[in-house]
């Protein structure tokens, strides 16, 4: 009997290259939301430090315009927050639809390999089949060389 080949055995290398790119994008993707959400979270360290700093000063004294100047600054500090977050969020959204894509690879990866397996099963069968047919027909040959003796 001829070696085992699987057939779409070309079809799996694609399919497991194509997974392994997606992995890929999607490790690249969760790092940008690592970095975002390390970004905001200097940036909400930083106002917060600020906070400490302008109650400090509300507490020794300060004039309106300070106070007035240290208010825009939070605010704005605020606003710059909420735009990192909405960036966060596209950049989960994006996430969550690569991983998708991941999931689906990989169910077409493992149905090529399950069928992989069905095929090697059967092959292996009829291996065994040809085998004692083969086995059969040597000992039945066998016996009537005894016979014809």
């Amino acid at each position: 009997m001829k070696k085992y080949s699987f057939r779409l055995e070309p079809v799996l290398k694609y399919k497991n290259d194509k997974l392994e790119i997606i992995k890929n994008e999607h490790a690249k993707i969760i790092n940008r939301i690592v970095r975002q959400e390390e970004k905001i979270e200097a940036m909400e360290q930083k106002r917060n430090s600020f906070v400490i700093s302008f109650n400090n000063k509300k507490s020794s004294g300060i004039t309106p315009f300070e106070a007035i100047n240290y208010e825009n600054y939070l605010v704005q500090q605020m606003h710059k927050i909420k735009q990192e977050q909405i960036v966060l969020s596209g950049i989960k959204e994006e996430e969550a639809l690569k991983k998708e894509e991941l999931l689906e690879a990989k169910k077409e990866v493992l149905t090529i390999e399950k069928l992989k397996e069905i095929s090697k099963e059967q092959y292996r069968q009829a291996e065994s089949k040809e085998n004692e047919m083969f086995i059969e027909e040597f000992v039945s040959n066998s016996r009537s060389a005894v016979k014809m003796r």
